[in-house]
């Protein structure tokens, strides 16, 4: 204080602090917010693709340069484009719904510069695709829903995906309505690595209103495996990982024989954790599953984070107790019966800690 009043003489502090305080500040041209770069002044637009892997697609494809110039002159760099699978291609459990969202700059070019070779010669290859959609804007960063978020577009967008026939918004996309971009941003996501770009990524799963936003609050793990979220209601989970485990550990078949590789963990969305890890690994004929829970489309049943930690370090607890083998991290080895009993430890262990939780909560009601 000694100090402010040498500075600015015998001042009222609690009027200057109410003068601070009643100021519009975003009358300053410095401080003023950017639209484009708030969740709520962004564009979105709709298109449909095979499929979604912004990992070796980059860029979003028009069949001719009216369509991309169209494009450009109704939207402004940094525009979303959401994406949902066409109905007659990509895998079963993707077709017709939104799956992802790509941030797409102005910057123009054929297509081949902003996809991978391997992809590019499948497209090439296949005659379906062959010379369509050369036409291409870069993305800058994109999002993939969480699986468990996965909608129908016509259950989710339905005024924007009912507003042009589906050919159309294939090939040209489509302004999400306004009244449906709240909707857009409600999806949980995690951001996901885009080809051609070189910047960090934060994978942690939250809103997309959150992800969008240009700061990255977390930053990436340098694991493959372990991918930070926010807070929030939880799953247990346990991960078991398919294929020939003798072949991939390098040990004769009897030795491991009733026994799977599994990890144990938490997380919002078990699916989109399965999906994270499974990218960390060279594609081929080993893959994870979500073993449990066996609905992952059921709300999370654990509060936050600190519940779930407790039902997770039950599960190793009970792993390490009855001779799993460790293979670093959160994977075991362990007999199939050891697996279930670990599920049932884990989840009663969370369980317990949600009813404290509960009733601490319901105490602090009653005291306020």
């Amino acid at each position: 204080m000694a100090y402010i009043r040498k500075v600015l003489g015998d001042i009222d502090i609690e009027a200057a602090q109410n003068e601070v305080f009643d100021f519009d500040w975003r009358l300053v041209d410095d401080l003023a917010p950017r639209p484009d770069d708030l969740p709520s002044g962004r564009e979105a637009w709709l298109t449909s693709f095979w499929g979604f892997n912004p990992d070796r697609w980059g860029c979003i494809g028009f069949s001719d340069e009216a369509k991309r110039n169209r494009f450009l002159r109704e939207t402004k760099p940094g525009v979303l484009v959401a994406i949902y699978v066409t109905k007659n291609k990509g895998s079963a459990d993707e077709r017709g719904k939104v799956i992802g969202v790509m941030e797409i700059s102005h910057e123009a070019c054929h297509a081949q510069q902003f996809i991978s070779g391997d992809a590019w010669a499948r497209k090439e290859n296949d005659p379906e695709s062959r010379g369509k959609w050369l036409f291409a804007l870069r993305a800058t960063r994109a999002w993939r829903i969480a699986p468990e978020d996965w909608r129908p577009v016509a259950e989710l967008l339905p005024e924007t995906y009912g507003s042009a026939d589906p050919q159309f918004i294939g090939a040209a996309g489509v302004a999400i309505t306004t009244s449906e971009i709240d909707k857009l941003l409600e999806q949980e996501a995690y951001e996901t690595p885009v080809y051609g770009s070189t910047g960090s990524i934060d994978a942690s799963i939250m809103t997309l209103e959150t992800a969008i936003t240009p700061s990255r609050a977390i930053p990436p793990s340098a694991e493959p495996y372990v991918v930070g979220e926010s807070d929030g209601p939880k799953h247990l989970y346990i991960l078991k990982l398919e294929g020939e485990i003798a072949s991939y550990l390098g040990r004769a078949g009897a030795a491991v024989d009733g026994k799977w590789i599994i990890k144990v963990g938490f997380s919002k969305s078990p699916l989109t954790r399965r999906d994270q890890i499974q990218s960390a690994y060279p594609r081929g004929s080993f893959r994870w599953e979500v073993l449990k829970p066996q609905d992952t489309s059921l709300p999370p049943p654990y509060s936050n984070a600190a519940i779930a930690i407790a039902g997770e370090d039950m599960m190793k607890k009970r792993l390490v107790d009855e001779n799993a083998e460790a293979l670093g991290g959160e994977f075991f080895l362990a007999d199939e019966w050891l697996v279930h009993s670990t599920w049932a430890a884990g989840r009663a262990e969370a369980d317990n800690a949600e009813k404290n939780f509960q009733i601490t909560e319901t105490r602090e009601d009653q005291r306020s």
